[in-house]
């Protein structure tokens, strides 16, 4: 077969609304660079800036979440397992599934699409999986944290985090009505649930303290997480603060930055023009854009988030103590982990005063301990990490990008 000059790359989102997985389809684009044409399918359009910037063509794909209602009632939604996670965002609903599934098979042909990159877009990987069995070819990808790729094999998904034990709708149950929506639509049954995961390269991007399925998967199996490395460790005096969604909207929160006699600086794109304004006249500096890692290892002591993968990873690299007040199952998750490794302190979201963040966040900037722990884990973790990681990405993606070109 003739190979074609630039194979179509499609960059799939379909669950989730945080920065990270539009930050990581970015970084999948830098990799990819002028090898392939480049369309972007997201179901939350208000990052798609940072794949634009990239090179990206965006559009808007339908997003998989819980309805209003579910939103309401949350002893009414499963939270155990990635079972649970999939049959709240949607997969019991088979409109749901019916249209995202027409939306992707649509978009991938009429798109001659030869390489899906997928991250949290399991329904973009079903409907590709089908064009195969059907005869086309098509390079499957999947991006991401381990949380976020069960291992293909694996039957039943465990339990993701401590605490998180409900299920609503047992993941046999989810398999039968995913499979009997898919029938529908001419495609063959799925084995188990996991095998929406079979693909010819997966990148599950994470650190083995991270992942909740360490006990099913080799540390080899993992990729480099796809963050960048700061050039040096951290060496500031600020308290580096990142929220990407509301969560500085909570009272507590703006009220204990606010509080603060400590040097501030922040991040905060999901927070409101008035709350930005009150963090900005009590002396934060509010930035504006994404601040390169370098400069927040240079400016930085230690970091305050809600625990997303990526913040975990990147101030691991750079030597932060980190302070992590997680609001998602994801998040709770993650931050398990990242606590019993010595990473992290955890306080909840929802419940903590501003006394309680205010007094967690001058113990950890004052705690020489802390800052020798994370210096510590850094070099070791620095040890294993590519010195070039988007190079080593784009290497990684060299063999599926080529096979796509000879697809024609």
């Amino acid at each position: 077969m003739v190979a074609s000059a630039n194979p179509v790359a499609l960059l799939a989102t379909e669950l989730g609304g945080g920065r990270g997985h539009v930050a990581t389809l970015a970084r999948v684009a830098r990799a990819l660079g002028p090898r392939a044409a480049k369309l972007a399918a997201i179901g939350e359009m208000r990052h798609a800036a940072e794949l634009e910037a990239a090179g990206v063509r965006v559009i808007r794909c339908p997003k998989l979440a819980a309805t209003a209602a579910e939103k309401a009632d949350p002893m009414g939604r499963g939270n155990a397992t990635w079972s649970c996670y999939l049959a709240d965002c949607g997969f019991m609903r088979p409109e749901v599934v019916k249209e995202s599934l027409a939306f992707w098979r649509r978009l991938i042909l009429q798109e001659n699409v030869s390489l899906l990159i997928a991250d949290y877009a399991p329904l973009a990987q079903r409907a590709a999986l089908a064009l195969r069995d059907e005869g086309r070819e098509i390079r499957i990808v999947t991006t991401g944290t381990g949380y976020g790729l069960p291992p293909a094999g694996l039957e039943p998904l465990p339990q993701l985090a401590r605490g998180y034990d409900r299920v609503i709708h047992p993941e046999p149950q989810v398999l039968e009505s995913l499979n009997r929506t898919c029938a529908a639509l001419g495609m063959a049954p799925l084995p188990r649930l996991s095998a929406l995961y079979q693909a010819d390269l997966v990148l599950a991007g994470t650190f083995p303290f991270l992942d909740p399925y360490a006990g099913w998967r080799p540390p080899e199996a993992l990729a480099p997480p796809l963050v960048e490395r700061t050039s040096r460790l951290a060496a500031g005096d600020e308290v580096f603060v990142y929220f990407s969604r509301e969560e500085a909207e909570l009272p507590a929160l703006a009220e204990a930055l606010c509080r603060l006699s400590l040097p501030r600086r922040g991040f905060l794109p999901g927070a409101s023009d008035a709350v930005k304004a009150r963090l900005a006249a009590s002396g934060m500096i509010v930035e504006e854009a994404p601040m390169p890692v370098d400069r927040i290892a240079e400016r930085s002591r230690i970091m305050l988030h809600p625990a997303p993968h990526g913040s975990l990873c990147t101030a691991a690299l750079a030597g932060l103590p980190q302070l992590g007040l997680p609001g998602h199952r994801e998040q709770v998750a993650h931050a398990q982990r990242a606590e019993a490794a010595g990473v992290l302190r955890v306080l909840p979201q929802k419940t903590s005063t501003a006394e309680e963040i205010g007094a967690a966040v001058e113990a950890l900037y004052h705690d020489e301990a802390a800052q020798a722990r994370a210096h510590d884990l850094a070099r070791s973790l620095r040890a294993g990490f590519p010195a070039d990681p988007l190079a080593d990405l784009a290497a990684r993606l060299a063999p599926e990008v080529e096979a796509a070109r000879r697809f024609g």
